[in-house]
């Protein structure tokens, strides 16, 4: 099932949702708002122990800042 990352044109808050079907009607979770911009998102993938990114990057892909505790890197 597809997941998409948006950005609220409102409060500015990114976001993740579930999309079923090709007229979806995304609301932002904080204000509701309906002006959402859909983003161009990364996705990663498990090879051998480790993760890559699909964006080239030293970040896990979940993260802007290169280095989360939730994924180690």
């Amino acid at each position: 099932m597809p997941i998409f990352e948006y950005k609220c044109k409102q409060c500015g808050r990114k976001f993740e949702e579930l999309v079923i079907g090709c007229c979806a009607n995304v609301k932002c979770p904080d204000c509701g708002s309906e002006q959402v911009d859909k983003l161009l998102s990364s996705f990663g993938f498990k090879s051998g122990s480790t993760f890559a990114s699909s964006s080239g990057g030293s970040s896990c892909g979940s993260c802007s800042g290169g280095s989360c505790s939730t994924c180690g890197h």
